[in-house]
């Protein structure tokens, strides 16, 4: 027993409001012993919000699913846009707007630059390897990329999903005969 505590035995009486009526106790009526409160004070004192969740059905708290996160691997197999055959892709860069007329010009002997290199990559002279020219392939469109972006947004994001099929073609001497 604590100093400075009465040495009673009977419980505390509820609080009364101003009329001489029980009000209810400010902690749930589940925590007070059954002998403090009448039922009848307890079970008038207890509103709908706060009734007493039943045994019956536990709150559960609905499972959260983690966020769909897609494979960087699998992101490259499904392009938002439609890849372009070589053809395709040569036409739009003509016709598009987003480029001038000179840059066009340049461009074009780039790509004629980096076949030649293809070519003599076939034919086993140049001392160039696959690696290599991979790397002057990667160069070339990044600029393609870079300057149609802002200008030719969808031309932009085709030139990206068709980059793959194009260095298949590329690096296929069967397909890069026929072009």
């Amino acid at each position: 027993m604590l100093l400075g505590t009465g040495c009673s035995t009977t419980p505390p009486s509820p609080p009364e409001d101003k009329t001489g009526a029980a009000v209810a106790p400010a902690e749930p009526a589940a925590a007070q012993p059954a002998a403090t409160a009448p039922v009848s004070t307890v079970v008038s004192a207890t509103t709908k919000s706060e009734a007493p969740k039943t045994a019956d059905k536990p709150a559960v708290k609905p499972a959260v699913k983690p966020p769909v996160v897609i494979p960087p691997k699998l992101q490259a197999t499904a392009p938002a846009t439609p890849t372009l055959a070589l053809d395709t892709l040569e036409q739009r860069l003509k016709d598009t707007p987003a480029i001038g007329v000179f840059t066009k010009l340049t461009l074009k002997n780039q790509v004629d630059d980096l076949l030649d290199r293809f070519r003599a990559y076939y034919e086993g002279r140049g001392g160039l390897t696959i690696a290599q020219l991979r790397q002057h392939y990667d160069q070339l469109l990044a600029k393609v990329h870079g300057l149609l972006k802002d200008g030719d947004p969808s031309l932009a994001s085709a030139v990206v999903n068709s980059r793959e099929a194009i260095w298949g073609v590329l690096t296929d001497p069967a397909k890069f005969a026929k072009l």
